[in-house]
């Protein structure tokens, strides 16, 4: 019983210190963003926002399912007393496969890419050098989660959004225009791996059984398909415009807005990420039920704040565009609320996620998003209107049908196994 408690209380202090560290993490992102915003004007921010987007929606896909891989079977070995060191080698090696193929395929398509997408070749490179830059940065994170060394997460994160930020200011001063925010985003997770290193840990009481680059590719394929699908709906909007003719003027916008309605997804989808090696540990020592519960509050949690948002948005939205962008950026409340609704329904998709992960239900997470992102395809091919209006309507259904087929899907799973064990 004293085992249980601390165990419950060490995951509530640690997803506290985790909301915490995001929340400045996430001040920080938001003032580069405005800071952006407002020197380099709508139309002059749109190949910055395009840069932005590509990046983070590459850093999801090829990073993240090393993170969720991490931080999934450290915590459980080290919960069993077992050694974690197979895991991390195993996730090493793929990880730098998975590097040096993008960065083969990335240079072979880089006149493509800056043709359509970035217009400039420095761009281009700076695109390529940032994803490969966040690979040791989300590494690390996975190292942390599975250690539950919450301080050193949070305190990374902080780290590079605050080096983000401070570089970006200087050289926007220095009149670098883009080449300032450019630079800053390339720079950041650098600063953030050399300014945190882990802690150290007890040793584990036994060696750890061998852990082969299948079995984690099997464990991460899912997430990778997961973040494929969700980061098309979440990052790839501004691609989106840009992709359907849309002027610099209508990617900054619909940038800006995006960036804005978001707020609250990006202070807590990192927290809700670290969920998964609490869930996997409350399920392995404390079984089903201790761990439904723990599921039910998490998406208590997350659909309150997914409720408050899209009402912040409806009543604040216009307002705090023009405060965060500039005057010039002017979009729609029916867009802003679009926007704020895709970031609800993304925050309790990926909260339903780590519980089908922890279940083992991985595919059934990604078949959800795949459902979500043809939903999002159909609209956008049959919906007539503005091309700013036509991506955000589109966005919003997709994550909509997302989160209704996990919640369907875990529903499922629960019903399954409740009359299993009630047999």
């Amino acid at each position: 019983m004293l085992n249980s408690l601390k165990t419950r209380q060490g995951a509530g202090e640690g997803s506290a210190y985790i909301a915490g560290s995001f929340f400045v993490a996430g001040v920080l992102t938001y003032a580069f963003q405005s800071a952006s915003f407002h020197v380099l004007g709508k139309a002059g921010s749109a190949p910055l926002t395009l840069l932005w987007s590509a990046t983070f929606l590459s850093v999801q896909v090829l990073w993240i399912g090393g993170t969720q891989t991490l931080g999934h079977y450290i915590a459980e070995r080290e919960s069993r007393g077992r050694g974690w060191e197979p895991v991390v080698s195993s996730v090493r090696r793929w990880q730098v496969g998975l590097a040096v193929t993008f960065a083969g395929v990335a240079l072979i398509a880089s006149p493509l890419l800056t043709e359509e997408l970035f217009g400039n070749a420095w761009l281009t490179a700076a695109f390529i050098v940032a994803v490969i830059f966040y690979a040791p940065e989300y590494f690390r994170r996975g190292i942390f989660n599975g250690h539950r060394q919450s301080l050193r997460l949070g305190a990374q994160i902080v780290a590079e959004s605050a080096a983000r930020l401070l570089l970006a200011a200087v050289l926007l001063a220095f009149g670098w225009g883009v080449f300032g925010p450019a630079i800053a985003i390339v720079i950041a997770p650098v600063v953030g791996v050399l300014a945190v290193r882990p802690a150290s840990v007890t040793p584990p009481e036994r060696a750890g059984d061998a852990f082969s680059t299948g079995n984690a590719l099997r464990f991460a394929g899912p997430v990778l398909l997961c973040m494929a699908f969700a980061q098309a709906l979440m990052n790839g909007g501004p691609i989106i415009a840009r992709l359907l003719d849309g002027t610099d003027a209508q990617v900054g916008l619909f940038a800006a807005a995006l960036t804005l309605t978001r707020i609250p997804q990006y202070v807590f989808s990192p927290a809700i990420g670290a969920l998964l090696p609490r869930a996997s540990l409350v399920l392995s020592t404390e079984g089903r039920g201790a761990f439904d519960r723990f599921v039910a509050r998490a998406l208590g949690v997350v659909g309150l704040v997914s409720l408050l948002m899209v009402a912040g948005t409806w009543m604040f939205g216009g307002w705090g565009l023009r405060l965060f962008a500039g005057a010039e950026f002017d979009a729609s409340r029916a867009v802003l609320v679009a926007l704020a609704t895709m970031a609800a329904f993304y925050l309790l998709s990926d909260a339903l996620n780590q519980g089908l992960f922890a279940l083992g239900q991985g595919r059934l997470a990604a078949l959800g998003w795949f459902v979500g992102l043809l939903a999002s395809a159909v609209c956008l091919m049959l919906l007539g209107a503005g091309v700013v209006e036509r991506v955000a309507y589109s966005l919003a259904l997709g994550t909509f049908v997302a989160a209704a087929v996990q919640a369907v899907f875990y529903l499922a799973v629960r019903r399954s196994a409740g009359a299993t064990e009630g047999r």
